[in-house]
């Protein structure tokens, strides 16, 4: 869904900044929503400014570097897609750890205040995961947890303690689902 709302945005002109820590992302994906958009994909692609770490240190550092980035592209969203994974490493002290997850949240939150920042987290994969996940809600003011209601992956259920939506992927449903999803973030480029 993400990648739908990243589409969309691009699709407008908007820039995005996707952060990728767990090795997942592939922006061959967004193609097809690209496509059915009618927006050219090399143009928006040129908005998408993707990057990638493949450990916990390059991680950190691409989200302190993020705000400079900002400044520059005006993004109008930052997806952290995959980041609990590289604080998984077993090679990293779990002091050191949790103390740099504590500050990429610290700057995360700090972005909020100027464009919307979405963590994208998958199952919990072991105790640690679950800690780590557990260090985290202090910091987020939105916590969803999406799930496919079908086998077909056509309807999505977001829900939180407050909150419940579900979004018809292929119906005219998506659209009040991006409105709703516009009322609790902001696409507002930063003067």
């Amino acid at each position: 869904m993400v990648q739908s709302w990243s589409v969309l945005l691009l699709s407008q002109g908007h820039a995005v900044h996707w952060i990728d820590g767990g090795h997942r992302f592939d922006p061959s994906k967004f193609f097809p929503a690209m496509r059915s958009l009618n927006c050219s994909i090399e143009e928006s692609l040129r908005r998408l400014y993707i990057g990638r770490g493949f450990t916990l240190h390059q991680l950190h550092a691409l989200i302190v570097r993020v705000r400079h980035e900002l400044a520059l592209t005006k993004a109008s969203i930052i997806v952290i897609d995959g980041m609990l994974a590289m604080f998984l490493d077993e090679q990293i002290k779990r002091f050191e750890s949790r103390s740099i997850l504590r500050h990429c949240l610290a700057s995360l939150e700090d972005l909020a205040e100027f464009c919307p920042v979405i963590i994208l987290d998958g199952r919990t994969t072991s105790p640690l995961h679950q800690q780590l996940k557990h260090t985290m809600r202090p910091y987020l003011s939105q916590h969803f947890k999406g799930q496919w209601e079908n086998q077909k992956q056509r309807r999505l259920r977001f829900t939180s303690n407050e909150q419940h939506y579900l979004v018809d992927i292929e119906s005219k449903n998506v659209q009040d689902t991006q409105r709703r999803f516009e009322e609790i973030t902001s696409i507002d480029r930063v003067e």
